[in-house]
């Protein structure tokens, strides 16, 4: 493969991304929206290509001569419900159609989501109390936190009565969000006899230039509070942009393609392999911005519920979508969305070689260096 299209190159994503391939040696084409600020592409010295993801001749003219598309553009939030759609779905389908339509269908990497698939999942047989109890006393190392109160037990990536995800697992998202990018999956998957497709789902994305992901570090950086969804343990699995941007690379190089009765063969999380409870999530960001002892704060589901419905509320006055409105209330208020990342480890020889710590920190470095902090 030599020249790769990136759709949403313009975005926090798609900007990482176009860099690290350029540095693998792919010639990359952008397409991207006539309004889009191209400053940092054009620096890149990048083909563009300029259209939108409901203009399919734009979408045609952008694929042609490519051996590979990228299909990063969609929406995370927006006022409209439909819009979601109008993006995530019908966007992925334009692609797709319009990687059919050449004469060599390039191989299509559609960039998805871990709220595609769903929270965490309740295990078969869930883990004991007295079971694990019993385990700490066997294995200290183990580190098992107990609740006896509220039968809660957890160690560092695991809560009892609980698993990651896998990609073999039904989906089943519980956001208007999580639902249009499955939808959006299934439109492109539904081409998967005429393209040689694979789908990558991220879980919280962060890094430099992430300006959703600001928010937690700014409220930790001037207060010393990280507020908690919930009274009970949740899950979450994080992934740097620059690890995501090599996972895309290898799943594009390495990966399997997906077949019409078989698409989770060619579905990958790219997640870094330790997943975070939310509430250490605060302590790595404190830690990492230099600033110790961070109290956790942490807020019931029903304000957690309330409050996305104010931000709701206010993103209609402002006409500007927040990025913790109802939808990502009723996300927050699960046990967490982690997921499994053998697949890719052992079908793409992935490896996450960098700590969560030290990304905090080069995140927390970045927001300073370029006075968002």
């Amino acid at each position: 493969m030599k020249r790769v299209l990136v759709t949403g190159a313009s975005g926090f994503i798609g900007r990482h991304l176009v860099r690290h391939l350029k540095l693998l040696g792919y010639e990359v084409r952008c397409l991207v929206r006539p309004e889009s600020d191209a400053s940092v592409l054009n620096d890149l010295g990048v083909e563009l290509s300029v259209g939108t993801l409901s203009d399919v001749d734009s979408l045609e003219r952008a694929v042609a001569g490519t051996d590979a598309v990228v299909h990063l553009a969609g929406l995370t939030k927006s006022l409209k419900v439909q819009s979601l759609w109008d993006a995530n779905e019908k966007g992925a389908r334009n692609v797709a159609s319009a990687c059919a339509k050449q004469s060599s269908p390039p191989v299509l990497i559609s960039v998805s989501s871990l709220a595609a698939a769903g929270p965490l999942l309740l295990c078969d047989k869930p883990q004991s109390v007295e079971k694990l109890r019993d385990a700490e006393s066997t294995d200290a190392k183990r580190m098992w936190r107990v609740d006896s109160e509220k039968g809660e037990i957890w160690q560092g990536d695991e809560i009892a009565g609980f698993r990651k995800r896998t990609e073999f697992d039904d989906p089943s998202p519980i956001s208007d969000y999580g639902r249009s990018k499955l939808d959006g999956e299934h439109a492109v998957l539904a081409l998967a006899d005429r393209v040689p497709i694979s789908i990558v789902r991220p879980p919280i994305v962060l890094g430099p230039g992430d300006r959703d992901g600001l928010e937690l570090f700014k409220t930790i950086s001037k207060f010393g509070i990280h507020l908690v969804p919930g009274i009970k343990p949740s899950l979450f699995s994080v992934i740097h942009v620059e690890d995501l941007c090599q996972g895309i690379a290898a799943v594009l190089s390495k990966g399997q393609r997906a077949t019409l009765d078989q698409p989770s063969v060619g579905t990958y999380f790219v997640s870094h392999p330790n997943a975070v409870l939310y509430g250490r999530l605060g302590d790595m960001v404190g830690e990492a911005l230099g600033r110790r002892g961070v109290r956790c704060l942490h807020v019931p589901r029903g304000v957690v519920r309330v409050t996305g419905m104010v931000n709701q509320v206010m993103s209609y006055l402002k006409r500007q979508p927040h990025i913790f409105g109802i939808d990502k209330s009723r996300e927050a208020s699960t046990r967490g969305f982690a997921c499994e990342v053998s697949k890719l480890h052992d079908e793409c020889d992935y490896i996450v070689s960098v700590d969560l710590a030290t990304r905090f920190r080069e995140t927390a470095d970045w927001y300073r260096e370029n006075g968002w902090l």
